[in-house]
Order: structure tokens, then C-alpha cells, then sequence
């Protein structure tokens, strides 16, 4: 008697599912307990920098890296919207 390939496919499809519910549910516990604290952090230093950046080019400081300070602030923004990705993928 021939076996299908069906139960097989079946059975595998189970366990890679259950590998992976057993390695996503660590990583999106410790992520959703560390968020609050990321999203303060990262946010705070993106918009600290903005703030930062526009007082300075407002009083026309010399030698200010405005851009290099804009720049800085966009990617503290972007680390948080991937964070924020992260948390979204572990939580599916």
C-alpha cells in the first residue's frame, strides 16, 4: 500500500508551525515588555533632535550640522517604526 504525500505534507506543515510558535513567543514577550521603554527612548531622541535642530537654525547657529542632526533624527524614527514591524511580525 502506497502512503500520500498529503499526510506527510500535513504533518510537516504542523511541526513548522509549532517550531515556530515556540520561537516567536519568547522574542514577542521580551519585545512587548521592553516597547514602552523603546518607544519613549526613540521617540524622544527623534523629536528632541527635530526640536534640537530647528531652535539652532532658527538663531543661526554657525557650524551646526543641521542636516547631519535631521538625519540622526529620522533614524531614530525609522528604528522605531522597525521595532514596531518586529512586533507586528512575532505577533502573528
Amino acid at each position: 500500500m502506497r502512503r500520500d504525500n498529503i499526510d506527510q505534507d500535513d504533518w510537516v506543515g504542523a511541526l513548522l508551525r509549532g517550531v515556530w510558535f515556540l520561537v516567536r513567543l519568547p522574542i514577542f514577550t521580551l519585545l512587548v515588555i521592553l516597547e514602552p521603554v523603546v518607544a519613549l527612548l526613540l521617540g524622544g531622541l527623534a523629536l528632541a533632535g527635530v526640536l534640537t535642530t530647528i531652535f539652532f537654525v532658527l538663531i543661526h547657529a554657525p557650524h551646526f550640522p543641521a542636516w547631519t542632526m535631521l538625519a540622526l533624527s529620522i533614524g531614530f524614527a525609522l528604528a522605531l517604526m522597525f521595532y514596531e514591524s518586529l512586533l507586528r511580525v512575532f505577533s502573528r
